[in-house]
């Protein structure tokens, strides 16, 4: 592999069920008034964002997982249930549609390990508050269309968190797994 820094994240992967709730949810609101202001995610690249790092020297990710393993051990697996579609931050100043998660508190508190583990590595803090929620698509232009009373159903088994690299094109971000992290106990 190169050596010129990627983009990379942690976040937490779905497994295949969630991610054809999540798709469904997706086409719905795809196809409703206002779909088309928005860039909508790739269905391989469905995921929770729990940390972007930006760029990291491809040698930095090995070191990455080992302290955020560190972090996570502690963390017993849960499932990830996927909820209500919304505009984020706000419906007045919408800039992604996106799934509710939950449990949030859960999602929240592994977001907290990973970053403990990234800033032992010399990374910076996230900037902002956590917010968990899966990002079905980017607002272009526009509100977007309106998700009142959509949701997706089912739920996601969280037993690893994920570094990822991100590869930006004009199709769309690629999203190629680097590491994987196992979550402490059952």
């Amino acid at each position: 592999m190169s050596d010129a820094p990627v983009r990379a994240f942690f976040a937490i992967d779905l497994d295949a069920a969630a991610r054809a709730s999540a798709l469904g949810v997706l086409r719905v609101l795809r196809e409703a008034p206002g779909g088309g202001a928005v860039r909508w995610v790739r269905p391989e690249g469905l995921h929770v964002t729990l940390h972007f790092l930006g760029n990291i020297e491809r040698a930095q990710a090995t070191p990455l997982a080992r302290a955020v393993s560190e972090e996570v051990r502690e963390i017993a697996r849960f499932d990830l249930a996927l909820g209500a579609a919304r505009l984020f931050p706000s419906v007045r100043r919408p800039r992604v549609v996106a799934l509710d998660v939950k449990p949030a508190e859960r999602v929240a508190e592994l977001a907290a390990a990973v970053e403990r583990g990234v800033t032992r590595e010399g990374f910076e803090p996230e900037g902002r508050s956590f917010r968990a929620h899966l990002t079905l698509g980017r607002i272009r232009q526009g509100g977007g269309p309106d998700p009142s009373g959509v949701a997706a159903a089912g739920s996601s088994p969280v037993e690893e968190v994920v570094l990822f690299r991100s590869e930006l094109s004009r199709s769309g971000a690629r999203y190629t797994p680097l590491e994987r992290v196992g979550l402490g106990h059952p």
